[in-house]
């Protein structure tokens, strides 16, 4: 699918966000019986990428493609403004996925930073995940989400996330 993504959008850089960025820590976790083994799309952050460049991809790689009917996987592009909902610094600690080219996943702390204010039932299951793989621990939950910048809301929804995973088993 990179590959694909590469030729028709040329683009300067591709971020992998969402749960497949975790492949870049871990690519074993996409693997018969692994959490990612069912996840059939990946959430691409490219830059440059203009309407006709989205365009482009979409038809291409993403969701009902033909690529989408023959592979089962497809390309969900994001928006540029999607970055003013990821941790401040996330560019920095990004990890470079392994044999590839110039593309990077966000680091599992941020993608458990974004979980955890979303809250919904797959990125409760998701973070479930990556304390049982290791990627991450509650104990590392509290200290990335202590450092993130969260509003009072987010705050209290997060705190309340976290004891939920501490008593989950």
């Amino acid at each position: 699918m990179l590959e694909v993504v590469r030729a028709v959008a040329r683009p300067d850089s591709i971020d992998v966000l969402g749960s497949s960025s975790l492949l870049g820590a871990d690519p074993g976790l996409g693997d018969p019986g692994q959490p990612l083994e069912l996840s059939m799309d990946a959430d691409l952050l490219l830059s440059p990428c203009d309407d006709r460049v989205a365009t482009v991809v979409h038809e291409a790689v993403g969701e009902d493609s033909l690529f989408h009917r023959e592979f089962g996987v497809f390309a969900d592009l994001l928006k540029p403004d999607i970055e003013t909902t990821l941790p401040m610094g996330w560019r920095t600690r990004r990890i470079p996925l392994p044999e590839t080219q110039g593309v990077q996943c966000l680091h599992p702390s941020d993608l458990a930073i974004v979980k955890l204010r979303l809250g919904r039932p797959k990125d409760m299951d998701l973070l479930r995940s990556m304390i049982l793989h290791h990627l991450a621990s509650v104990a590392d939950l509290r200290k990335w989400y202590g450092a993130a910048a969260l509003d009072e809301r987010d705050l209290f929804l997060v705190s309340r996330r976290l004891a939920e995973l501490e008593h989950s088993p």
